[in-house]
């Protein structure tokens, strides 16, 4: 009878064992392919905007009195976070810069960082993608550096934030400036928008332990 137990408790270990090596060697899916209404143009429609690799939020963002849309960050307790929030974008000329104006509107908030190797405080910074992405290649997608804002650190204010299109101010997946492969992304470019996460993962995630918060988007434009 021991045996017998110990042989499918074995098979149990077993089958978790395979069970964890398939989830963890399946790749996320990269964003839809679809494209932008117009070239050079970030659309504010919130329905142009998907909200990617989160749980607990909607497809899209809302539309909001206070600028073009938001959205109500999702309770850690409840097993929600957010991730990616992004729209389709096409360069067809020399574009210099990128724009952000919003706003977090909070009270009392408490975030939290999805990563347990990531710390706080929680950010969000701006990403572009490039077309056909697979979420593998380090050139895939570069975040802008000066655009990173600490969630909590001026809350309940309009702020906005300008970014030049140089290699020197982006990064890529692996953290590095590599102005060949900023290029390439330029000239391929398939999607921008925000991510959230920590100090060192900006996209892994951020969700709300305690109070309120709302990412209120007010402008986005390149120029």
């Amino acid at each position: 009878m021991i045996r017998r137990q110990r042989k499918k408790d074995l098979f149990k270990i077993i089958g978790l064992i395979g069970l964890l090596s398939f989830v963890t060697s399946c790749q996320l899916p990269g964003p839809p392919d679809t494209g932008p209404q117009k070239a050079n143009f970030v659309s504010l429609d919130p329905h142009n905007w998907i909200i990617l690799y989160s749980s607990g939020m909607p497809q899209n963002p809302s539309s909001d009195p206070a600028g073009a849309w938001a959205f109500h960050f999702p309770s850690y307790e409840a097993g929600g976070h957010v991730n990616y929030v992004q729209t389709p974008f096409n360069k067809t000329t020399t574009l210099r810069n990128v724009t952000i104006t919003f706003s977090v509107e909070s009270d009392d908030p408490g975030y939290h960082v999805m990563d347990d190797k990531d710390h706080l405080p929680a950010t969000f910074h701006i990403f572009m993608e490039r077309q056909n992405d697979n979420l593998e290649a380090e050139g895939g997608r570069f975040w802008a550096q000066p655009s990173k804002y600490n969630l909590g650190s001026d809350d309940n204010h309009q702020i906005t934030i300008t970014v030049p299109l140089t290699s020197d101010c982006w990064t890529d997946v692996d953290g590095k400036n590599n102005s060949d492969s900023f290029q390439d992304l330029l000239n391929n470019i398939g999607w921008i928008g925000i991510t959230f996460g920590g100090q060192f993962f900006f996209g892994h995630g951020v969700a709300l332990a305690g109070g309120s918060a709302k990412f209120v988007l007010v402008d986005f434009f390149v120029n």
